[in-house]
């Protein structure tokens, strides 16, 4: 069974929602990454884990990936929006396909909700063997999935080894293929590691939210009125399933009107009722000095 998808930045939360979702022996690929017979996480278990979220908010290396043209990539170019980045190996039989399935499914709604071109994805082949990157560009365009601003790419070990360290991604070979955690890496626009995605199938919210909050997300108090425009598409922008996609959430300005809308009836109601007063008390002060003036 394969661990379903959770997104918990902490670790202990991480840990205990690995145990709750049953973190077993065909979801690593090897026995030696599993539970215990009284379903408490391994040691084994909880050192990869414990790798994967020590990686969150590290700055990722400048490494060399090699595309199927020849083409030469670095990790700088792709810096500027959000980077998704994986690692699999494509001769993989078990989790590695529903892990790319599912993030092409999550990739396109993100898509569709932020923007065709508001993050890149990579595909890194991390079996430098078999996985060149003819083969990547090939196992993508099976997937139907390598376009722009998705490669599938391969790279020699050495860079695949340093990129491996600074996502926290661990892998190592057994007689069946490989043992690797089913991880999946937000980068943010400046290279640092914002949010680790596990489970070979999870929810698609598992990647928007994470890209919403890199490509929208502003510290508060506003510090211009693009800074409040990046936040109310924050929060308008949600993910409907029953449309199984994003959409923009218009119910918030019906809200937001109908409350400055009441404030304003409240205010004017008030602002009439001191109007009144001062007048009545205005008018009460003249008649009172003028009778004054008469006894006078």
């Amino acid at each position: 069974m394969h661990a379903h998808g959770l997104l918990l930045p902490p670790l202990f939360s991480l840990a205990l929602g690995v145990l709750l979702f049953g973190l077993s022996t065909p979801a690593l690929a090897a026995g030696d990454i599993t539970t215990d017979t009284n379903n408490g996480l391994s040691e084994k278990t909880r050192e990869v884990i414990e790798i994967s979220q020590a990686a969150v908010g590290r700055k990722v290396g400048n490494f060399k990936l090699l595309g199927a043209d020849g083409a030469e990539y670095r990790i700088s170019d792709f810096l500027g929006k959000p980077l998704v980045i994986n690692l699999i190996y494509s001769s993989c039989v078990d989790s590695c396909p529903p892990l790319v399935t599912s993030l092409g499914n999550a990739v396109d709604i993100s898509r569709d909700g932020l923007g065709d071109e508001s993050f890149n994805v990579i595909t890194v082949g991390f079996d430098t063997t078999f996985d060149t990157p003819e083969h990547m560009a090939e196992f993508g365009q099976d997937q139907e999935l390598a376009d722009d601003n998705w490669l599938f790419v391969g790279g020699e070990l050495d860079q695949i080894l340093g990129l491996s360290d600074d996502l926290g991604f661990m892998f190592y070979p057994t007689k069946n293929g490989f043992n690797h955690l089913d991880q999946i890496t937000v980068i943010d626009g400046k290279g640092v590691v914002h949010t680790q995605i596990y489970g070979a199938n999870f929810s698609p919210t598992l990647l928007g939210e994470p890209l919403k909050a890199i490509m929208f997300g502003t510290s508060t108090p506003y510090a211009s009125i693009d800074d409040l425009i990046k936040r109310v598409r924050l929060f308008c922008t949600i993910y409907d399933p029953e449309l199984g996609r994003y959409r923009f959430d218009y119910g918030i300005f019906v809200h937001l009107m109908a409350g400055a809308t009441f404030l304003l009836v409240v205010g004017t109601f008030l602002a009439r009722q001191i109007w009144r007063l001062v007048a009545e008390n205005k008018a009460a002060g003249n008649g009172a000095a003028k009778k004054s003036d008469n006894i006078a």
